[in-house]
């Protein structure tokens, strides 16, 4: 295609060559007609195309500006086209958004009701195939309860299900997708400004570049689960800890992003502002965008939010339902633009990180997805032999209860003995030179007046320090008698200091709430979960030799030795280190995948 700097435009005087106008085959409406000045009715897509524009990201800026509903079948099936078909020049990848490839597009799609459909009974009896969602419930998800009727329009009863239903079973039937969670609620998009011709041919191109748009298995739907859940704890760790204390960050949490694409908690016409960007930008708009309404929601919601997944996204919808919601802005914010120019905006790992990322937790996906995760699941930790012999965890058992203690991350791991008192020396600092180094470990000690068992799991490494580290998933408990587990939770806290668990993110930025939390180490003592008062959840002095143990804010864990031991001997001390069962590598490697996060 020239640009119009050449004064040559080819389809000037040619009909054919306008673009087709999106149309609602849903609902059976007509779409706004109205053009911004930014756009065009034929090619080329936008007036700022010439030779010397940066034509990708001119076309990114402008579909975060919001693509006008009359030219959205065309400029969503060109985006696709540009990634799905990098090779192909710009002069083909336009007409397919005009109406010379109307013909091409319903002819193909002919052929393929042809094969799906042979007869009007195989039509008539097709259903919605499930796609990884419930299969009962698949049906009702995408007709009853998302936000194709914010306006009083509903999907029930009209040939937009019929729609629907046929371009969802000829893509499972023809492309072969048996697995994708993202393409009930996408259909339903595509189809509300496009024809169903359209939108199959929008699917079959998307599936070429599937890693661009969406995962189709389940190793990759829970590994882009994962890494969400990854960059909300390195990016916003408080809203993170909070969406983990009510399960919102599981993979099965995190439903209404990567099964639903935002359709349960936004409204239909900002939904399909981030088709817009998505179309062009793939999947990297689930994450920037996932991670950007949900921590500007938490600011709003209460503490009845919080108690468990579904009221926490009814909290989120509420939130962005609301006047105090400004989508604007936040897109604004997002992506760094004000009216016609750039501004800086917040930071976002860009697209090869993500992917880097991706690729590492498909590994951890391809163990926790498997048929016999369940089994998996409750296996006891495996341990790796060396020279000193392990004692405190090499009863089953044990190692049983533990893998029950461990955050769900570390569970199919295996442990490796660093330190014992018994051979290496009963002293803190031979204790840090031999965890130097070496993050997420388990520490056992011996409680001699019960002949029992306690322990903590530090996710940082244990140094002599001035300050306070750890983070949220470090645990205490007692390993025998009466095994039991004490999590850090931020309701626990909140609870703690008498707060709603809205005041938690302010108390939380206090330093002195912090030096409550997590991990001390100095060169006379070290403790987990200390308190203002000097009392900790546990903490052991120069010689590893006494231990106390009490109540400590956030854990909210009885004395680990038992309510008549506040105060305690300890025996035999043994430290582990987490070593994947995957690749034998240790866990504190993971750290290298966030090396150069925002570079």
């Amino acid at each position: 295609m020239t640009s119009r700097r050449d004064g040559l435009d080819p389809l000037q005087n040619n009909p054919m060559g306008y673009f087709v106008l999106s149309t609602d085959t849903l609902r059976g409406i007509r779409p706004d007609e109205m053009l911004t000045k930014d756009w065009t009715n034929k090619p080329p897509l936008f007036r700022h195309f010439g030779a010397k524009a940066d034509n990708e990201r001119t076309l990114k800026r402008l579909c975060r500006l919001g693509v006008p509903p009359a030219l959205r079948s065309a400029i969503w099936l060109t985006n696709i086209l540009r990634k799905a078909r990098p090779n192909q020049t710009m002069e083909e990848t336009y007409e397919y958004g005009t109406l010379m490839k109307v013909e091409v597009l319903d002819h193909g799609w002919d052929i393929v009701k042809k094969n799906a459909f042979p007869d009007q009974s195989d039509e008539d009896a097709a259903t919605i195939p499930d796609f990884g969602l419930d299969p009962k419930k698949t049906e009702a998800l995408l007709i009853e309860d998302h936000c194709f009727h914010d306006d009083g329009l509903s999907v029930r009863g009209v040939k937009g299900v019929k729609a629907l239903t046929k371009v969802l079973f000829a893509t499972h039937l023809q492309l072969g997708i048996e697995y994708c969670p993202l393409l009930p609620d996408l259909t339903g998009l595509f189809l509300s400004v496009m024809p169903e011709s359209y939108a199959y041919s929008m699917i079959r191109e998307m599936s070429n570049k599937s890693s661009y748009y969406f995962p189709l298995s389940k190793n990759q739907h829970y590994a882009w689960c994962k890494t969400f859940a990854d960059l909300m704890i390195k990016m916003y760790p408080q809203a993170a800890s909070r969406m983990k204390d009510c399960g919102a960050l599981s993979a099965d949490g995190l439903d209404p992003l990567f099964r639903r694409f935002f359709v349960t908690i936004l409204k239909r016409d900002q939904v399909l502002r981030l088709i817009d960007i998505y179309t062009i930008e793939g999947s990297k708009v689930i994450f920037r965008m996932g991670t950007s309404i949900t921590c500007l929601c938490i600011a709003y919601m209460t503490t009845s939010d919080f108690r468990n997944t579904d009221d926490f996204w009814r909290g989120v919808r509420r939130v962005a339902h609301s006047n105090n919601f400004n989508f604007e802005v936040l897109l604004r914010q997002a992506y760094g633009f004000n009216g016609r120019r750039y501004k800086r905006r917040r930071s976002f790992p860009r697209r090869k990180f993500i992917e880097r990322v991706m690729e590492y937790n498909e590994q951890w996906a391809e163990k926790y997805t498997s048929s016999d995760y369940l089994e998996l699941s409750i296996r006891p930790l495996g341990f790796v032999e060396g020279d000193i012999p392990i004692v405190l965890a090499k009863q089953a058992s044990a190692r049983l209860t533990l893998t029950k203690y461990l955050p769900f991350a570390y569970k199919d791991t295996k442990i490796k003995l660093v330190y014992s008192s018994n051979e290496h020396g009963r002293s803190l600092k031979t204790f840090y030179k031999h965890c130097a180094k070496i993050k997420h470990t388990i520490t056992l000690m011996e409680v001699l007046q019960t002949g029992g068992t306690i322990g903590m799991f530090a996710t940082e490494t244990w140094h002599n320090s001035r300050k306070v580290y750890g983070d949220g998933e470090c645990v205490l408990f007692r390993l025998s008698p009466d095994p039991v587990c004490y999590s850090w939770s931020h309701q626990i806290l909140a609870s703690d200091f008498s707060l709603d668990e809205s005041s938690v993110g302010s108390l939380l930025s206090n330093e002195e709430a912090l030096l409550c939390e997590f991990m001390v180490s100095k060169d006379n003592f070290l403790s987990m979960g200390s308190n203002s008062d000097g009392t900790s959840g546990l903490r052991l002095n120069e010689d590893l030799s006494k231990g106390t143990s009490a109540k400590a804010r956030g854990f909210n864990n009885e004395p680990l030795a038992g309510n008549e031991y506040p105060e305690f001997d300890i025996g035999l001390v043994e430290t582990y280190q987490l070593i994947r069962e995957i690749d034998g590598k240790p866990i504190h490697r993971d750290e290298e995948i966030w090396n150069n996060m925002f570079d």
